[in-house]
Parts: structure tokens; C-alpha cells; sequence
């Protein structure tokens, strides 16, 4: 009830904005983030329903309203590659109404793209082709009807936040795709828990200095494997000496790749990032260390996420502060392993 009251205290604030003055769809933005964060879909998506009538012909003819029943549809994937991962779950309900639906992927996810639901070939009404760009761009271009960035597939579908579709299990890793792209990371028979710190460098506030994580890997009955990506990688020898480490590191080159370590995980420790999505949508557990301002898909004043099932989510209460999320994934990270032993010491 507080988040409600909150959010729409923030509304308010917005509406007198815009009775001042202020641009309307600015004003419009700040009321749809916060009807997303409270859970209100349905009111964000009549401020995206007046932010699209307000808005000028679009010259790139993106999706402007209209009917894409037997039309050759092309989502374009433009953001990053958590948003493609998070949204392409609704490539399964596209196909069932496009005559043809085209996904134009961003190099580094072409190669996992086949194993999310609704994006392999043949099915649907017409199947589905995948693309992208740069030098494994397609010799010709394909034809299409109307282009919708996949961000937008949940405005599309007018997604309510009790029914959101296909929640987890969407990405699928075949045992021969496992075993042929990532090592088997059975070994001790503890509990296996990837590791991310940072974040990308669109937003660094998300990251977690990678030496507050020490009493984390301390934690007695677990292996800890490296799943940190980009220039931050090499900061997992910060933690030699503390814990059960392993790094994985012919693992970290491509999407694919991490997806398949992932999938082998019995936890995933990890900031807002790619990893999250990778681990929700192959339904593996994930705790997620959150930011006091969190982004809005991860709504306001929850532990869980109706997007991802598996994940949970534990927030900074001030901003900064990752000390009190450490100690709350340290605490629960040793009655998890402990549990884990007395029910069934010899799993896995």
C-alpha cells in the first residue's frame, strides 16, 4: 500500500508539472515509470497510448499502432542485450499472428538466438528468421510489413503484471550444447554459484566492488565460479585465498558461452545485468544485488520479480550502500548451503 501511495504522490507531482508547463511527454515518461515500479501496467501503457498520439509520423516507420495480422513483421533488437534476452519471450505470440516474423539480433546474441522459444526455424505460421547486422548481416535485406523494437512487445500485448507470458524456461540448452561450449563444472559436489560484480558501463552504479564480495565466497560448502565479463574480469584474483574459486575463463567470449555456464549453476550472485536475464530465462536461481533506484522492471518494494520466477531480488536500502546487501546474501547464502548439505549431502 505505501508503494501505491508513493507512486502516486510521484504521478502528482508530474501532473502539475505538465499543468505548468512542462513538456507533456516528459511528464507522460515519469508517469509511466511510475506506474511500472507500483505494478500498474495498464496506466503506463495509456501514458505510451498518449505519447504515441501526441508523436509525429515516425521516418523509420516503427510500430505506430497498427494491426500486424498477416503482415511480415521485424523486431529490431536496439537496446541491450538484457532487454532482447527479457523481451524476446514473445516471439512465440508474434509468430502465432505475423504472417512472417523476422528478429534482427545484435551480433553477439545470433549465435543463442535458435535456442529461445518462437526463434528457431519452421513453425508458426511462416516460421521465423533471424538476423543481424554487420558482416553477418544478410546479403539482402528482407522484406517486411511494420518493424517493432522489442522493448515495446509488452506495450504491444498490453502485458498486465499477474499475466506476464512465458516467464521462465523460454531459453533452452540442449546437454550437447553444454557439453560442447562450457566445461563441466561438476566437481566438488558443493553448491555451484556463479559470480558477477559489474555492471556494463551504461550505468556503473549497479556494479559492486568486486573486494566487498569476500565474505560471500567465504561461505563453507560453496564453489564460486567466475562469471564476469568485459575489462572487471581479471579482479576475481581480489578474491584468491577467501573461498572455493574457480575461473571458467574459455567461458566468458561469447553470449552463448555464459548461457551454457549459467544453465550448469545450482545459484547465480550477480548485479543488473545480462547474467540476470540469461539465469531467469533458463529458470536457474538468481539473487540479484539491486541499486536503491532500481530500474523499473524490477518494480518497487519487492524481493521477487514476476518476469523471472527464479530470481531474488535483495536492494540497497540507501544508495551505495552494498555492505547491508552483502550481509543479507552472506546470511542466506550460508543457511541455503547448510540446508543444501543436511537434505541431500551428496547432490550433485
Amino acid at each position: 500500500m505505501l508503494a501505491e501511495r508513493e507512486m502516486a504522490c510521484v504521478a502528482d507531482l508530474f501532473d502539475r508539472a505538465e499543468a505548468l508547463g512542462a513538456d507533456a511527454d516528459q511528464c507522460a515518461a515519469g508517469r509511466w515509470k511510475a506506474s511500472m515500479l507500483s505494478g500498474d501496467f495498464e496506466a503506463a501503457w495509456r501514458e505510451s497510448d498518449a505519447i504515441r498520439r501526441r508523436g509525429a509520423p515516425d521516418p523509420n516507420r516503427f510500430w505506430r499502432g497498427e494491426d500486424i495480422d498477416e503482415k511480415r513483421v521485424i523486431v529490431r533488437c536496439l537496446h541491450g542485450l538484457g532487454d532482447a534476452v527479457q523481451f524476446l519471450r514473445y516471439a512465440p505470440m508474434l509468430r502465432e499472428r505475423a504472417a512472417k516474423l523476422i528478429v534482427e539480433v545484435p551480433p553477439a546474441l545470433r549465435e543463442l538466438a535458435p535456442y529461445i522459444d518462437g526463434l528457431c526455424a519452421g513453425g508458426g505460421q511462416g516460421g521465423t528468421e533471424v538476423i543481424t547486422w554487420g558482416a553477418q548481416a544478410p546479403a539482402e535485406a528482407p522484406e517486411w510489413d511494420v518493424q517493432i523494437e522489442v522493448v515495446e512487445l509488452p506495450y504491444f500485448f498490453r502485458t498486465q503484471a499477474h499475466h506476464l507470458p512465458i516467464t521462465q524456461d523460454y531459453l533452452r540448452l540442449p546437454r550437447t550444447v553444454l557439453e560442447e561450449v562450457a566445461p563441466n563444472v561438476n566437481t566438488t559436489g558443493n553448491l555451484k554459484a556463479g559470480l558477477v560484480w559489474a555492471s556494463g558501463g551504461w550505468n556503473p552504479s549497479r556494479s559492486v566492488p568486486v573486494d566487498l564480495l569476500r565474505p560471500v565466497v567465504a561461505i563453507e560448502g560453496c564453489e564460486f565460479w567466475n562469471l564476469q565479463g568485459e575489462s572487471a574480469r581479471g579482479q576475481w584474483s581480489r578474491l584468491a585465498g577467501h573461498g572455493c574459486l574457480h575461473d571458467a575463463d574459455q567461458c566468458s567470449d561469447t553470449v552463448l558461452k555464459l548461457a551454457a555456464l549459467i544453465a550448469q549453476m545450482d545459484l547465480v550472485i550477480t548485479p543488473d545485468t545480462l547474467a540476470v536475464h540469461l539465469a531467469g530465462a533458463l529458470g536457474v536461481p538468481a539473487w540479484v544485488m539491486l541499486e536503491s533506484a532500481a530500474d523499473w522492471r524490477w518494480m518497487h518494494q519487492r524481493n521477487d520479480s514476476p518476469w523471472y520466477p527464479s530470481l531474488r531480488l535483495f536492494r540497497q536500502q540507501t544508495p551505495g550502500d552494498w555492505m547491508s546487501v552483502v550481509r543479507q546474501i552472506s546470511t542466506e547464502l550460508g543457511s541455503f548451503a547448510g540446508n543444501r548439505r543436511r537434505i541431500s549431502p551428496s547432490h550433485k
